[in-house]
């Protein structure tokens, strides 16, 4: 089975939902590695996301005021 690719507000929710766990001493002390690396990828493809949105809405305004 092929997995989905994940979305912005996806990883977004996830990484909320971690933070919140964490705080909230929700996560054992055998979890808590295992949930710092997931967030730390999660705030990884946010960024890069982002980044990627960026570039994409700066090109698109440049050629729009080369027109």
């Amino acid at each position: 089975m092929e997995k989905k690719k994940q979305t912005y507000e996806e990883a977004m929710a996830r990484l909320e939902e971690i933070v919140r766990q964490v705080e909230n001493n929700e996560t054992g002390i055998d979890e808590l590695t295992a949930r710092l690396k997931e967030a730390r990828a999660l705030a990884d493809f946010c960024r890069k996301k982002l980044y990627a949105t960026d570039e994409e809405i700066k090109k698109i305004l440049e050629t729009e005021e080369k027109s």
